[in-house]
């Protein structure tokens, strides 16, 4: 059985992964089988030989919870015999982190405003090189040829985001206040840091809201 907290991380995952899909291609359209060897790649969805079965039926069952707004680039076309088609359209960050983050965190406005000197938050970057280091990365052999060149400049990206690399998130964001150098120490593009950053604050304030 799968819990509702599993399918909405998974699920806001997937939607990060699609936002960098559409920004390798020419295409401002796919459908789930476009995207099924991207995500499994990626290890988002799970392997099949039917082109994404196993995505299909998470969207089906996001649907049926009424999570498929998770997937804001995602549209179900539904027919008479109850067979549905997923179409998935390219939209601009701006958007998407407005359906994706619709009442951002007054903690999230903090990262404008440097708590440390930069000389300091250099230090501390170059002190933590060998503890990121030891971060689990992904062989990107498979990878496509943009996905590569970005990863030369930022060797982390397009890996999933682990609960270790989340407290670094959160600990150099009180420390840094600064989404860039964040990114360095990360060693992730600045827009996979913010985002990330906004969908960890927003889940606290839910989970607070709960409580």
């Amino acid at each position: 059985m799968h819990s509702e907290q599993e399918d909405f991380q998974k699920a806001r995952k997937i939607a990060r992964a699609i936002q960098d899909y559409f920004r390798q291609v020419l295409s401002n359209h796919a459908r789930s089988t476009d995207l099924y060897p991207y995500l499994a790649r990626l290890n988002l969805v799970e392997k099949d030989r039917h082109q994404g079965i196993h995505f299909r039926e998470f969207l089906s069952r996001l649907k049926t919870k009424g999570l498929l707004k998770l997937i804001p680039q995602c549209k179900c076309e539904e027919f008479p015999n109850r067979k549905y088609e997923w179409h998935f359209r390219k939209m601009s960050d701006d958007e998407f982190n407005k359906l994706t983050n619709p009442t951002p965190s007054k903690q999230a406005t903090k990262t404008h405003t440097p708590a440390l000197p930069m000389e300091e938050i250099n230090r501390l970057i170059a002190a933590s090189q060998n503890a990121i280091d030891k971060l689990p990365k992904t062989d990107d052999s498979n990878f496509t040829v943009q996905q590569q060149e970005i990863r030369k400049t930022y060797s982390r990206a397009y890996e999933i985001w682990t609960p270790t690399e989340d407290n670094y998130l959160l600990r150099a964001s009180n420390k840094f206040n600064n989404i860039d150098k964040i990114g360095e120490l990360l060693r992730r593009q600045p827009s996979a840091v913010k985002l990330r950053l906004r969908e960890i604050l927003n889940r606290k304030e839910v989970n607070h809201s709960v409580e």
